[in-house]
Order: C-alpha cells, then sequence, then structure tokens
C-alpha cells in the first residue's frame, strides 16, 4: 500500500493535523504481511513526527527502513526533504 498524500491542500488536508487521520483508517486495509510505503513531504516536519504517527496509529506494524531519497534529488537538510518509509504488518500467527 502506498499512502502519499499531499503536505498541504487547502480545505482538505494539511498533514500536521490531518495525518493521524489517515493513518487510523490504514490497519483495516493492510492484509498481515503486507507492506506500507509511508511517505512525507512537509519540510516542516521531520521524520520523527512520521515515526509516530504510524506508531500511534498502526502500533503492531513493523519499521523496515526509511529509502533514501536518490541522487538527484539530494537535500542539505535531509530532515526537510520527502520523507519515505517501509513498515510491514506482521503475518497471523499459525
Amino acid at each position: 500500500m502506498i499512502v502519499d498524500p499531499p503536505s498541504y491542500q487547502k480545505g482538505s488536508f494539511v498533514a500536521a493535523k490531518d495525518y493521524a487521520r489517515l493513518l487510523r483508517r490504514l490497519p483495516d486495509l493492510l492484509v498481515p504481511g503486507g507492506h506500507a510505503l509511508v511517505c512525507l513531504n512537509a519540510p516542516e516536519l521531520g521524520m520523527d513526527f512520521l515515526q509516530e504517527q504510524v506508531q500511534a496509529a498502526a502500533p503492531g506494524w513493523e519499521f523496515i527502513g526509511r529509502v533514501p531519497n536518490p541522487p538527484a534529488f539530494a537535500d542539505a537538510a535531509p530532515e526537510r526533504a520527502l520523507k519515505v518509509a517501509v513498515y510491514r504488518e506482521p503475518e497471523l500467527p499459525a
């Protein structure tokens, strides 16, 4: 599953206040063993914000890692650049 909302869309989405609402819907949508690619392109919000939001909404998801940005999109301040994280929903016990 890919989660890549706009950072800001007038009247409908502001990452700082609406990302949690979006993430709360995801645990019911991701199948056991499935992966979620969670993106955030708000320069004012860091990777910590993204990880805290996912942890609160889907505490069972396993953090796999951050996807590095390609060299063409290198940023002097990586925390202000695009943040892409991979999470995994654990398999159901056999």
